[in-house]
């Protein structure tokens, strides 16, 4: 019987060396934590993979979270910057006049640019309504006064907010600006003011 060891090649013994190599390779990685990106399969690593809290923001890459990747409610308007949103950020007709601020309105303002560069001798007619909490009211017409024609108008709620108040009427009538509202939830005192632009 040949010696087992004699039998052995020069190419047999450098490939049992290699493998053993590699093998106390892979096992020191393990044990050391060393394994990083290189030695994961792409697409294996799963939401159940990953501690909760353990990934920040610096982990994720600029540009990659979308609107579908965030949960509908989650975000609130303390998670956007101030004066961030322009109005090609909102759908239409999606503001309301409990998301306004109507007493910072300026309706006597036509783009931007006070009415008086457009229309000579602005009138401004404003009515009102009783201060109390009554439902539905209904504002006196804002008439433009004889030799004046309507050029715009409002209406608004005044109540310590928020107050659970809408406008069902805010348009113009004829010369006048015609205004009206009800309450959706018991509230305190309110009033409605309408108001007519003349020129």
């Amino acid at each position: 019987m040949k010696n087992p060891i004699r039998a052995l090649t020069p190419a047999t013994v450098l490939a049992a060396l290699a493998l053993c190599v590699s093998l106390g390779g892979v096992s020191y990685g393990v044990a050391t934590g060393s394994i990083n990106s290189r030695e994961i399969k792409n697409d294996t690593i799963q939401s159940g993979d990953v501690r909760d809290g353990g990934l920040l923001g610096r982990d994720i890459a600029n540009g990659t979270v979308k609107s579908r990747d965030i949960r509908d409610g989650a975000l609130r308007g303390l998670d956007v910057d101030d004066r961030s949103l322009g109005g090609v950020d909102l759908a239409e007709n999606t503001l309301g006049d409990r998301e306004i601020n109507e007493p910072d309105l300026d309706i006597q303002r036509l783009g931007g640019i006070d009415a008086s560069r457009y229309v000579r001798n602005v009138r401004r007619v404003q009515m009102e309504t009783a201060n109390d909490p009554v439902t539905p009211k209904a504002a006196p017409l804002a008439r433009c006064p004889k030799r004046k024609r309507l050029v715009g108008g409002g209406a608004r709620v005044v109540a310590t907010p928020p107050a659970p108040v809408a406008l069902s009427v805010n348009a113009p009538s004829g010369n006048s600006w015609e205004a009206s509202a009800y309450a959706t939830a018991p509230t305190g005192n309110w009033k409605l003011v309408a108001v007519a632009i003349c020129g």
